[in-house]
């Protein structure tokens, strides 16, 4: 088979991602579509589905949805667990040289796989160079990096039983570029290079091959050389989120329905149009002719006249407003509005106007838990896999692994806004206050309402805490002794008075 073929799923799955990301787009990339997602009526010529097309707009319920999903789950910063080296967080500044943060490369990545809930990481070492040393990694510039390829990018993979378990044993990356074009630097020719990332056979270790279209697909063009601190790679290190193979987005079925919705809106906006203008009509009249016969247009503010035969045959003439009536439009205007309750119980929930009352409130947080569990369980998996890369990338870089296999990178997965923040955090004062809970489960209480600062550790709360009592307790006044000492000395005076003789 060709560098070029392609998984099944991938086949199965390409068209679907297409639709959520033009979703996604908008108004302007639906309608660059043309025909695909909204088909010429009966009997349209070209310049009649323009107007038709430029009635209406398209509903931004899927791009609105993936903001609100994406801003859950960054309401909170990425937590990082464990302490690893200095080099390391300072490498975490920049994991794919090009000068972008860890926070804001798992942000990017997170917005783009919730479109299509597929793609990879791929750690690799700059240029495909390997150093002698780390002194003559650092010299030379040369680092180990992070790449993020998109769902259509991940073209054909295969699983495979190495060394007693199941790993990745072929990837294929399809990696687009563009090269100017001979004595005209403002143009550019598209290319598409594939990066086949496989498990040799023969040695079990990891290599590459790069195939250039505009060299050859048959014959690699390149094949570096990996090795990882001058040792091979046993397993490749791409990490496929959030799963092991594509499935469904959990943006895809608000995405039909939101496209639907456009079809059924320029429907509407279009029947609107000829149904709200009243048109002049004549019956029983005919027009006007030029000198060849042809009907001369009469208008009436813009609206042309519609001569008709009279109906009854006999010389009768009415001339008036043809007005609609009847139940057509009210059933599509019924249908978008179904349209719409049903993209606000998918995930729409951001653009849906809330009623007000605590029946409609519960019943709208009662919708979200659903759609809240599945966000966290992808986010779980996204934390899991990008956590396998970055430390690949930090053993490749000459961390220790020890301590690498302890670190780990979670993001937020607690999403429910509607409601409780007030009862919890009543709960956690009064439970502390009557000492039923730590101080320990205080302070996580109140770092997961957003209440302490995301850059305190618990010790840090403690110190603010014991500050707070020293600042409010008044100072103790010098010149005053203490209560209780007179009252002691009183006891022990009466204590140490000698008995009354019995004589006496």
């Amino acid at each position: 088979m060709p560098v070029t073929n392609e998984h099944k799923l991938y086949a199965e799955y390409k068209g679907d991602w297409e639709e959520v990301r033009d979703a996604v787009k908008g108004n302007r990339a639906i309608k660059k579509k043309g025909v695909k997602y909204l088909p010429m009526l009966s009997g349209q010529e070209e310049e009649d589905y323009k107007r038709y097309q430029q009635k209406c707009r398209f509903f931004g319920a899927t791009g609105r949805t993936l903001d609100g999903l994406h801003g859950n789950v960054f309401r909170k910063a990425p937590e990082q667990s464990s302490e690893v080296s200095e080099t390391f967080t300072k490498s975490l500044e920049d994991v794919d040289m090009v000068g972008t943060s860890v926070d804001q490369f798992v942000s990017d990545l997170i917005f783009d796989a919730l479109q299509t809930n597929w793609g990879g990481i791929l750690v690799d070492y700059a240029k495909g160079e390997e150093a002698q040393s780390l002194a003559d990694a650092k010299a030379r510039g040369l680092s180990a990096y992070l790449k993020w390829y998109q769902a259509e990018n991940v073209i054909n993979w295969e699983y495979q039983v190495i060394r007693g378990r199941v790993q990745l044993a072929l990837v294929v990356l399809l990696e687009p570029y563009s090269q100017a074009m001979p004595n005209d630097k403002f143009s550019y020719e598209q290319y598409k290079k594939y990066r086949v990332l496989f498990i040799d056979p023969d040695t079990g270790h990891y290599m590459q091959e790069v195939y250039d279209e505009k060299v050859s697909l048959s014959v690699p063009s390149e094949t570096p050389v990996i090795r990882m601190n001058n040792a091979p790679l046993y397993e490749i290190p791409f990490y496929p989120c959030p799963g092991n193979e594509p499935e469904k987005s959990m943006l895809y079925d608000l995405a039909q329905l939101n496209l639907q919705h456009y079809q059924d809106t320029a429907d509407y906006q279009n029947g609107k149009h000829y149904t709200s203008i009243p048109t002049p009509i004549a019956i029983g009249l005919s027009p006007a002719v030029d000198e060849n016969d042809d009907p001369i247009p009469m208008y009436i503010g813009g609206t042309k006249f519609q001569f008709f035969l009279n109906p009854n045959g006999n010389s009768g003439t009415d001339v008036k407003f043809l007005e609609f009536t009847g139940q057509g439009m009210r059933a599509l205007s019924d249908g978008i509005n179904h349209l719409e309750s049903q993209m606000a119980i998918l995930g729409a929930h951001i653009i849906a106007a809330e009623k007000k009352g605590v029946e409609t409130a519960e019943a709208l947080r009662i919708h979200r838990i659903g759609e809240n569990g599945v966000l966290a369980a992808f986010v779980r998996n996204i934390s899991d896999q990008v956590t396998k890369a970055l430390r690949k990338r930090g053993e490749w870089n000459g961390e220790s692994a020890d301590k690498l296999n302890e670190w780990a990178i979670n993001f937020n997965t607690d999403y429910d806004l509607t409601g409780g923040m007030v009862q919890t955090l009543s709960a956690l004062l009064n439970g502390r206050a009557q000492g039923e809970i730590p101080r320990m489960s205080l302070y996580l209480g109140l770092k997961s309402l957003n209440l302490v600062p995301e850059q305190w550790d618990y010790e840090l709360f403690v110190q603010e805490v014991m500050k707070d009592r020293a600042e409010e307790l008044p100072p103790p006044d010098e010149d005053d002794e203490p209560a209780d000492v007179e009252g002691e000395d009183d006891e022990i005076d009466d204590e140490d008075e000698p008995e009354p003789d019995e004589d006496e």
